[in-house]
């Protein structure tokens, strides 16, 4: 189950789960490859500043020569463009877990005959239980919405905002009194219109709720919310929003 959105993820409890989930141990770091590469892992290479994700998986995970073996995407472009990069993002799910490094360059090679993709072993990964996915505070200044399907036969959809975002739900906010402070609720079909992405359709479960006064005496209602079956795709884009949202803050530090 994931940690409440509700509460405010501030850049310090962030670098501190940072820290505390980070694999540094060699010894560690190649199990948790080697187990990747046995069970035959999908894998997502995620390119910096791009909208692509190539889907690729573990050949070889070589100690000796301290590199890491994947396969070629399907797309000679792709390939082309992630060997042309100064790196990207390895992401993978473990029994629930998420494994995830920063690449730095790609190189091409032959594996068994075939083309291939090598990278250096990482120095350290981060090993992110479900339970800890990284919370993103949103921008007040430029709200992204989530318009949630009316109920009780209201024809209008309920406009709200995000408050914060992670892989495992989001706090969504809203002033108009719509949206009763009740948790167990089942909104389906709620619809996340992230910038520069194709909207999300997703179910959310509410976990949590408050209500807050806001300055101009109004009252708004903050349901901390999980999602329900999101399915795969959608699953891609929201990680890679997150990805993106993650990034830009560890670039402005």
């Amino acid at each position: 189950m994931p940690s409440s959105p509700q509460h405010h993820f501030c850049a310090a409890e962030h670098d501190d789960l940072l820290a505390r989930c980070t694999l540094r141990s060699r010894a560690e770091i190649l199990f948790q490859l080697r187990a990747i590469q046995k069970r035959k892992l999908l894998i997502n290479l995620d390119l910096p500043g791009s909208r692509q994700i190539i889907v690729t998986s573990v050949l070889m995970v070589n100690e000796t020569k301290n590199t890491l073996i994947l396969d070629s995407a399907r797309d000679d472009t792709l390939n082309e463009e992630l060997m042309a990069g100064k790196g990207a993002e390895f992401v993978a799910q473990l029994d629930g877990v998420s494994i995830s490094f920063a690449t730095g360059p790609v190189a091409g090679c032959k594996y068994e005959g075939a083309p291939a993709l090598r990278i250096a072993l990482p120095t350290s990964l981060v090993r992110l239980q479900r339970r800890e996915h990284f919370r993103v505070p949103m921008p007040i200044a430029n709200p992204v919405r989530c318009i949630v399907p009316s109920a009780n036969g209201e024809a209008d959809p309920i406009t709200t905002h995000l408050m914060d975002i992670s892989c495992g739900g989001v706090a969504i906010a809203e002033a108009g009194g719509r949206l009763g402070p009740e948790t167990g609720h089942i909104l389906p079909d709620c619809r996340l219109l992230l910038p520069e992405s194709d909207t999300i359709i997703t179910t959310l479960e509410v976990r949590n709720s408050a209500q807050n006064r806001l300055h101009n005496g109004s009252l708004q209602t903050r349901l901390g919310c999980q999602f329900i079956d999101l399915p795969k795709d959608m699953a891609a884009k929201l990680q890679r929003f997150v990805m993106d949202i993650e990034r830009a803050r560890r670039d402005s530090l």
